[in-house]
C-alpha cells in the first residue's frame, strides 16, 4: 500500500517502480525511465518530501486530537462525572447510561490525570481528564 508520501515503498527507496508480470509481457511504456539516473541526489528529494508529508501528517493529528481534547479543570473537592462505557447485557450500547457519578476529585496528579472517589469509603480511581466532565448542581440523575 502507499504510505503517507503517496509512493509505494519500492518507489521511495530504490526510485523504481516494480515490474509486473504484464509489465514483462507486455513491455512498459516509452517515457518511463527502466533505470534511475542521478540516484543520491534523487534519494534525498524523496527523503526531504516524506519528512515534509511526515510533519503535515503529525501536524493534522494533533490539530484534530486538540480540537477533540477537554479544557477542563479539576481542583480537589470538585464533583465530576466520570465516563465508563459498560456494556450490559440486553441494551443497545446508545442507550447505556456511559457517565457516573458524582464523583469527588481527591487530588490531581499531574495536568491530565486525577485521582477520584465516588464516596469516603470507595476505592478511589486514577482517571485522565478526558472521561471526566464538570458535575452540575442541576444534574441530579446519578448512577
Amino acid at each position: 500500500g502507499k504510505s503517507v508520501s503517496g509512493r509505494t515503498p519500492a518507489e521511495t527507496f530504490s526510485d523504481r517502480t516494480l515490474r509486473f508480470p504484464c509489465d514483462i509481457l507486455f513491455g512498459r511504456p516509452r517515457d518511463t525511465p527502466s533505470s534511475p539516473t542521478n540516484s543520491e541526489a534523487r534519494l534525498e528529494s524523496v527523503q526531504a518530501s516524506v519528512g515534509e508529508q511526515v510533519v503535515l501528517s503529525r501536524e493534522r493529528m494533533k490539530i484534530r486530537y486538540d480540537s477533540r481534547a477537554t479544557d477542563h479543570h479539576f481542583k480537589e473537592g470538585d464533583l465530576v462525572w466520570m465516563y465508563n462505557p459498560k456494556r450490559r447485557r440486553g441494551l443497545s450500547p446508545k442507550l447505556q447510561q456511559n457517565w457516573e457519578g458524582p464523583y469527588t476529585v481527591v487530588k490531581k496528579l499531574n495536568d491530565v490525570v486525577y485521582r477520584v472517589q465516588r464516596s469516603p469509603n470507595a476505592k478511589p480511581k486514577v482517571i485522565h481528564i478526558n472521561r471526566l466532565a464538570p458535575y452540575r448542581a442541576t444534574d441530579h440523575n446519578s448512577i
